[in-house]
């Protein structure tokens, strides 16, 4: 009976031990897992779309992204403070005062100035007359090589309004016998101020004078323009290069 009864505690010991193992929970995979660098494993299917929460990037992207949005918004306002391109010009005689938003200018009047014009620029009065560029120390200019005496033509820009006050005449004149000239001119053929050369030096030289006449511009009326004398036998020896028109604004 003691035995009967040993061996019946001894099964039941056994019973309960089974039972006791098989009823402990199974551990939790993830639990056990060790923790992850950059946080929980990010689904494929979220990395295919391209569609991740920031909360889900390291913590190094999600501050480098919101850097260089910083730095795209500041470009952007700064680009939007820069000055429009200068779209518009001023007369001859005039200064831009002020630029628009829109490029546009606002100018002012100078009080005085010079208008300049070269001897290059000229043509024969005569159309049958032969030109020449020359170069000497100093100066560029033309001179004549064919036909009779003649003048080349420049026109000359002066602003509205304005009253001249002088004219200057830049030249290289190495002839002993042959002078030269320039004169300044309107369209209707009336003559405003003149000046000669005289003598022969082997260098550029200049003259002018104050006496005008006519000193009052009206370009809405009259164009301008400066006579430039030439000679076939002086040659490169009689050579212009240069004129001048002072004025100023009433």
């Amino acid at each position: 009976m003691a035995a009967g009864v040993a061996l019946l505690a001894g099964a039941s010991a056994a019973a309960l031990l089974w039972l006791g193992r098989d009823a402990r929970p199974s551990p939790d995979p993830a639990a056990a897992a060790p923790a992850q660098p950059g946080g929980h494993p990010i689904a494929a299917e979220q990395i295919a779309t391209g569609r991740l929460a920031m909360e889900r990037l390291p913590i190094e992207v999600g501050a480098a992204l919101e850097a260089h949005t910083g730095e795209i918004v500041r470009n952007a306002e700064a680009i939007a403070t820069k000055q429009a391109r200068v779209s518009g010009v001023c007369a001859p005689g005039s200064a831009i005062r002020v630029i628009g938003e829109d490029g546009s200018v606002r100018c002012q009047r100078l009080p005085r100035g010079v208008a300049s014009v070269t001897a290059l620029a000229g043509v024969p009065r005569l159309s049958v007359t032969g030109t020449g560029q020359g170069s000497v120390a100093g100066g560029v200019g033309r001179f004549q090589t064919s036909g009779e005496d003649d003048f080349l033509v420049v026109p000359v820009i002066l602003p509205d309004g304005a009253l001249v006050t002088g004219f200057g005449y830049v030249f290289y004149d190495a002839d002993p016998e042959v002078d030269g000239a320039a004169y300044l001119y309107r369209s209707d053929d009336q003559l405003l101020a003149g000046v000669t050369t005289g003598g022969a030096a082997n260098e550029v030289r200049s003259v002018a004078t104050g006496q005008v006449q006519l000193p009052r511009v009206d370009a809405g009326k009259y164009a301008y323009f400066v006579y430039f004398q030439m000679s076939t036998r002086a040659g490169l020896n009689l050579m212009p290069i240069s004129a001048s028109v002072s004025y100023h604004l009433p």
